[in-house]
């Protein structure tokens, strides 16, 4: 696993970034869930809940993060549909994509897409 290397180079590696990592290989796969990220990291989901209130986070903030850094990046891709886009990060249908972005972004994702990459 990456974050295993990370910290095996002598790199400390937060919870939250390892947590972050987990969420991005899953939504990668078409999942994502804070049970399967939990064991994955050996601990139950109440443990996981508790580690990341101490780094002042939460795993629905987390996933949040992951979401909008690769929504953005999707972005760039022109050819890209926006339903592909949504899928990929794991939103249950377009719409649902197209109100989270624009409570990230402030705008649609057609209207940043056609401003930015125009």
């Amino acid at each position: 696993m990456a974050s295993e290397s990370l910290s095996q180079e002598g790199v400390r590696v937060t919870l939250s970034a390892r947590v972050s990592l987990l969420i991005s290989t899953q939504l990668a796969r078409g999942k994502v869930g804070v049970e399967a990220v939990a064991s994955q990291l050996h601990m139950s989901r109440y443990t996981l809940h508790k580690k990341l209130k101490r780094e002042g986070l939460t795993f629905a903030h987390l996933l949040e993060d992951v979401r909008r850094t690769q929504a953005l990046n999707y972005m760039q891709d022109k050819t890209k549909p926006l339903v592909e886009i949504a899928e990929q990060l794991g939103f249950s249908e377009l719409s649902a994509f197209s109100r989270a972005f624009k409570r990230w972004m402030g705008t649609s994702p057609a209207e940043y897409r056609s401003v930015r990459f125009s």
